[in-house]
C-alpha cells in the first residue's frame, strides 16, 4: 500500500490526509465531507485547475490525480449552513406571497363594525406564514401594554380595532391608519424577515399614526399633535421617567420636538392618514428618496426639508 500525503484548506482550515493511493476520489470526497461539513456533491478540489473534473474523476484513483505533499483548496458550502440558507429563503418567499393581503391599501379584514369596550386596542393581527410570529405579537401587546400609551389612549380616549403587523415588503412606509382606528398597522420586522426593529423606534412610529386619529394630512395641526403624543408618551410612563422617546439621556433642549428634516420625513412613515379609497394625500403610498448614505439621498432630503420649510411660511 502507498500511502499518499497531502493538505486540503477549506476557508482558511487546512488539514492533512494521509490516504492509501489505490482509494477513489470518490472516497476521498466522503473523508472531507466528515472533516468539513460539505457533501461530495457540494465540493471542488482546486489544484492547478479542478481535480476530477471529468465524469469518470471520481471513480479514478487519488494516486492519478493528486501528486504528493500537494495543498489543495476546497471550495463548497457545508450542508448545514446550505440548509439554513434554504430553509430561511423558503420562509422569506412564503412571507412574499403573502404580500399582498397586506398591502396598506387593501381592503381592512375588519369589515363590521367594532363596538369598543374601553380606550386602547381591541385586536392584535400578526402575519401568517412567518416566523417569529410570538414575537411580533409580544411587541404588539407590549405596545398595547406600554404605561405611556395606555395613559395617551385613556387622556385622549382613544380606541383602535386592530393593532397589526406591516408587511415589510411594503416598504415606503412604516405604518398606516385607516379610518380614523378601525386598523393601525405598524412595520415590525427588518428586512430580511428574521429580525425585529427597535421597540422605541416602532413606538415613535405608533405616536405618528394615533397622531392621524384627529387629522389626516401632515399639516401643522399634524406636527403639533404628534409633538404632544410624544411628550405625553414620555410624561405618563414612570418606567421610563428621564428618558426620550428615543431612549438615553434628555438633551438640553425641549424634549421631543422634532426638526425640520423629521417633519419634511413624516411622509415617509405613512402616505397620511387612510380611508376606504386609499391615502388621503394623492391615492398611493409614498415613494422614499435615495438612501441617506448616497448624494442623492441627502440632496433628496435636504430638499424635502427646505420644502417643508417653505410651506409653513406661506
Amino acid at each position: 500500500m502507498s500511502v499518499l500525503v497531502f493538505s486540503v484548506s477549506h476557508r482558511g482550515n487546512a488539514v492533512q490526509f494521509s490516504v492509501d493511493g489505490a482509494q477513489t476520489l470518490g472516497d476521498l470526497r466522503q473523508r472531507l465531507a466528515q472533516q468539513f461539513g460539505v457533501a461530495p456533491k457540494q465540493q471542488r478540489l482546486l489544484l492547478k485547475g479542478e481535480v476530477g473534473a471529468s465524469p469518470a474523476g471520481d471513480s479514478m484513483p487519488i494516486s492519478s490525480l493528486i501528486p504528493a505533499n500537494s495543498r489543495i483548496v476546497l471550495i463548497g458550502t457545508p450542508a448545514a449552513e446550505l440548509a439554513a440558507y434554504l430553509k430561511g429563503n423558503e420562509r422569506r418567499e412564503e412571507g412574499r406571497s403573502n404580500y399582498e393581503k397586506y398591502r396598506a391599501t387593501t381592503v381592512s379584514q375588519t369589515r363590521e363594525p367594532i363596538e369598543y369596550s374601553e380606550h386602547g386596542f381591541l385586536k392584535f393581527e400578526t402575519l401568517p406564514g412567518l416566523v417569529h410570529q410570538a414575537s411580533a405579537l409580544a411587541m404588539l401587546r407590549r405596545l398595547a401594554r406600554d404605561e405611556g400609551v395606555r395613559g395617551i389612549m385613556r387622556k385622549r380616549q382613544y380606541s383602535v380595532g386592530v393593532l397589526r403587523e406591516l408587511h415589510p415588503n411594503e416598504r415606503t412606509i412604516l405604518g398606516y391608519n385607516r379610518n380614523r382606528g378601525q386598523v393601525i398597522a405598524l412595520r415590525l420586522r427588518t428586512d430580511d424577515l428574521e429580525g425585529f426593529r427597535d421597540y422605541d423606534d416602532v413606538r415613535k412610529v405608533l405616536m405618528h399614526e394615533l397622531a392621524h386619529m384627529v387629522w389626516d394630512e401632515h399639516d401643522e395641526r399634524f406636527h403639533k399633535l404628534n409633538r404632544e403624543l410624544c411628550q405625553e408618551l414620555d410624561e405618563l410612563d414612570w418606567t421610563r421617567r428621564g428618558q426620550t422617546v428615543g431612549g438615553g439621556a434628555p438633551s438640553s433642549g425641549p424634549r421631543f420636538q422634532q426638526s425640520t428634516v423629521e417633519e419634511a420625513a413624516s411622509a415617509h412613515i405613512d402616505g397620511g392618514a387612510l380611508t376606504s379609497k386609499g391615502f388621503v394625500l394623492g391615492g398611493t403610498a409614498p415613494q422614499l428618496p435615495p438612501d441617506n448614505d448616497t448624494a442623492a439621498g441627502q440632496q433628496s432630503r435636504r430638499d424635502l426639508a427646505f420644502q417643508a420649510f417653505q410651506k409653513r411660511k406661506k
